[in-house]
């Protein structure tokens, strides 16, 4: 990426979540290789001076993956809305699963969550709208009506 077109803050330096991201691809890298040397040699190899197993390192970057990527989240949590014709909605700490979603709207029209999953990104509702987020459903707020 041309370090020209990064984001920057006001004072003309990165901004902290470009510096986050580079961290997560960094830990995907590693976590990567290790994924490799577990196809070639298993779980249970270690290096040949000893040390933990390609299982135990494998858990080790993946706890640096889940929290190079909470990270992020926590950066983005400010910036996050979305635009529906004039109103910016904000987003939310709520977040629901699918079945608790159609209990809450009442939904009778799908047989089960997957079904309701596949016909749906958005809901809108009056105060704002849930989106989807792989399984669990993100509320976004309208300040306006909160």
């Amino acid at each position: 990426m041309n370090p020209r077109y990064l984001p920057t803050t006001v004072d003309g330096k990165v901004a902290r979540v470009v510096e986050e991201s580079g961290e997560v691809v960094e830990v995907i890298g590693r976590c990567l290789r290790i994924y490799g040397k577990i196809g070639r040699f298993g779980l249970d190899s270690t290096d040949p001076g000893g040390g933990p197993t390609n299982a135990a390192m494998y858990l080790s970057e993946l706890a640096d993956l889940r929290h190079a990527i909470s990270q992020i989240e926590n950066s983005l949590t400010d910036f996050a809305k979305i635009k529906v014709g004039n109103t910016e909605l904000v987003w939310t700490s709520t977040l629901i699963p699918t079945q608790e979603l159609r209990e809450l709207i009442g939904d009778e029209d799908h047989a089960n969550d997957n079904e309701f999953n596949s016909a749906n990104k958005v809901i809108p509702v009056c105060a704002g709208q849930w989106h989807r987020e792989g399984l669990e459903w993100r509320f976004y707020v309208d300040p306006e009506r909160d």
